[in-house]
């Protein structure tokens, strides 16, 4: 129950913290995409006010343009924008008796601008003679595909310093006579961008001059700038925001295993104390109350006492040993140390122990020297023997073999026990670690030997490894950097 309120505490802590980082980041994307459209549209709105006023200093030149061809045709001169220019017809058509009408109140050189509105949309200027020619209306035409080359000329003219291109943009609806002029407009705003557009009065209505930027679109690299910068900058945010979210996750991931781990600890030292202390109370009270008559009896209480005593003060070093290794108290005094002098060393080690097993050593001849603190590197091995002797059967057969791997020497311990079960064999040198089987609840440990020679190992610079079969045995392996 405990682990599982633990394990709901931690996926409750994991769920709010993924909503304290992505609710934000959301709201930040929204915010920094409404910004750069913003900014997109309040620069096209600076653009379009600044060439307004232009556009209709430019209009008033075009109609001035217009005024200046009429004048010529009224005084029975040519001019390049009139296509042609002839006596208006009497009765006039339809569509120019309202122009007629409004001309013919008009004195000599008056004129009246007027188009057609069907498909073949013309313009017109209607203009009265000028002396001595015989009054009368004359219809100039005007021809639209030189009118919108000359847009051009007369913006530079007007603003000589202006890098932005104005032209006359045709009707949009599709109209036949109007092919040649859309031609010419389409190749003279390649790559270009229209920024301003004001619409025209007679003749010209449904036309349109518009001011273009060369190249990209203004408004357009700004936003691109802009949504780079704020894209990278979005990106560096979730880069920290991922690895805070994984460095914050794994410390929870490692406070919610240590705590399991601690768990598991307390679980099982408060098991391997109460089997010795119930021991010794036990024949201490037998020892008290003078049960233990024959001086033999007195003695197996005696030995048991001292056995018991001896498995607590083993339990002590080992928790001594760790907690040295972790603070960093603890410190090695390495010295060049010839491989068959260590294993003798591990031997008389192992025989004081009394242990119920012998194990066979393999010594690989002319290895070379191994620079170690010969206690530690002796409690490592110890630690490995004593594991052998404890996790193997009635049949015990123990090996440790000393040999050369490339360019380290292995110190191996081979045994024929179970084996080391795939899902245990990753965590099997963490601290307060036992595998959840029966032979190891059956069997005494703090789950600190492994995880102690790990330490220590490491602090020579080397490494130790496991390989297990089930059913045949492991076989661990320390190796040691040579001199």
């Amino acid at each position: 129950m405990a682990e599982t309120s633990e394990l709901i505490e931690f996926r409750r802590a994991f769920i709010w913290l993924l909503c304290g980082m992505l609710l934000p980041s959301v709201a930040l994307v929204a915010f920094g995409v409404v910004a750069v459209a913003n900014e997109r549209a309040a620069v096209e709105r600076r653009l379009a006010e600044e060439y307004d006023a232009r556009l209709k200093t430019l209009s008033l030149e075009v109609m001035a343009r217009l005024d200046r061809a009429a004048d010529a045709v009224a005084a029975g001169g040519a001019d390049p924008v009139v296509a042609q220019a002839r006596q208006l017809e009497s009765p006039p058509p339809p569509e120019l008796e309202d122009a007629a009408r409004r001309v013919a109140t008009l004195p000599p050189g008056g004129h009246v601008f007027t188009n057609t509105d069907s498909n073949d949309r013309r313009a017109y200027a209607l203009v009265r003679a000028l002396p001595p020619a015989p009054p009368s209306t004359i219809l100039a035409q005007y021809d639209l595909t030189v009118l919108s080359r000359e847009v051009p000329n007369l913006a530079a003219a007007r603003f000589p310093r202006e890098h932005a291109t104005f032209r006359l943009v045709p009707p949009r609806e599709p109209i036949a006579a109007l092919a040649a002029l859309r031609r010419f407009v389409a190749e003279a705003g390649q790559n270009a961008t229209v920024v301003a557009r004001l619409g025209l009065g007679p003749p010209l209505d449904s036309f349109a001059l518009a001011a273009e930027l060369p190249g990209d679109d203004p408004a357009a690299a700004v936003a691109f700038r802009n949504r780079t910068l704020y894209i990278g900058l979005l990106i560096l945010l979730y880069i920290g925001i991922g690895v805070g979210f994984g460095l914050t996750l794994r410390e929870m991931r490692r406070a919610y295993k240590l705590s399991r781990l601690k768990t598991d600890f307390v679980a099982n030292i408060s098991h391997e104390l109460r089997t010795p202390l119930t021991s010794v109370r036990l024949f201490a009270e037998t020892l008290r109350e003078g049960r233990a008559q024959s001086p033999e009896e007195v003695r197996q209480c005696v030995e048991t006492l001292s056995t018991e005593s001896e498995r607590l003060s083993r339990m002590v070093e080992k928790l001594l040993d760790w907690s040295r290794l972790e603070s960093g108290r603890a410190t090695l005094e390495l010295e060049k140390t010839e491989v068959p002098v260590l294993l003798d060393r591990i031997g008389a080690a192992y025989r004081a122990q009394q242990l119920p097993a012998a194990y066979q050593t393999e010594l690989e001849p002319l290895l070379p020297p191994v620079n170690v603190d010969r206690d530690a590197m002796a409690q490592v091995v110890l630690n490995l023997l004593h594991n052998a002797v404890k996790y193997t059967g009635n049949e015990k057969r123990i090996r440790l073999r000393a040999r050369r791997s490339g360019k380290a020497v292995a110190i191996e311990v081979e045994d024929n026990g179970p084996g080391v079960r795939p899902q245990d064999r990753k965590r099997i040198f963490e601290r307060f670690y036992r595998a959840d089987d029966l032979l190891a609840r059956k069997t005494e440990g703090t789950g600190l030997g492994l995880a102690i020679s790990r330490k220590i190992v490491e602090m020579h610079g080397g490494r130790i490894e496991l390989d297990s079969k089930l059913g045949e045995g492991s076989i661990f392996r320390v190796l040691l950097p040579t001199v």
